[in-house]
């Protein structure tokens, strides 16, 4: 049976999102297996754990495209507690812009709406994202970066529908290794 690629799409193109784009999009965290409930990612000399996010648009002309941020959230050094002070700080505007939670606002609500039970909570939320360009080091090209979260005190801030499918906490290996089968094609 012949293959046929005429109706196929045009090749998407790996160009980076324009600086200073503003979208919706959707965190998902992908698990280090480290820190409580595994949702952290330890660093490779083990002296730090992040947040290892990964940040999909979900609609527009930029619709699918993915970007990554770690979130620095422990660490024995002072610049580990610095970048930790501002991963808290970009973390509560996401809860802010998800919520629709001005920066100011000290409600009860408010106050309750920035506390969460677990790392897995951040995991499925969508906001409003203004994508920045990070410059490539060490021979690395140049790669798009969550530049700020857009939160209800800015007019680009909008409110996005969530869709999260609440996750209780990171499957196991053995639960994952248990639920593999071997294809027929393969015994």
């Amino acid at each position: 049976m012949p293959l046929d690629f005429n109706t196929a799409p045009d090749q998407r193109t790996n160009d980076l999102i324009p600086d200073g784009t503003i979208a919706n999009v959707h965190l998902t965290i992908r698990p280090g297996n480290a820190g409580e409930g595994g949702w952290l990612k330890r660093s490779k000399g083990g002296d730090s754990e992040a947040l290892d996010c990964e940040f999909t648009v979900v609609d527009g002309q930029f619709a699918k495209r993915k970007f990554w941020s770690l979130f620095t959230v422990q660490g024995v050094t002072d610049g580990h507690q610095k970048a930790s002070e501002i991963s808290a700080g970009r973390l509560r505007a996401i809860l802010e812009s998800v919520h629709g939670i001005r920066p100011d606002d000290q409600s009860a609500e408010a106050v309750a709406r920035r506390k969460l039970p677990t790392w897995a909570d951040f995991d499925g939320l969508r906001f409003v994202a203004k994508i920045g360009i990070e410059k490539g080091k060490d021979g690395f090209k140049d790669k798009n970066s969550l530049a700020e979260v857009i939160t209800p005190d800015r007019k680009a801030w909008v409110k996005v529908e969530q869709t999260k499918q609440q996750q209780a906490a990171t499957p196991s290996a053995d639960l994952i290794t248990a639920n593999i089968k071997k294809p027929a094609w393969a015994t």
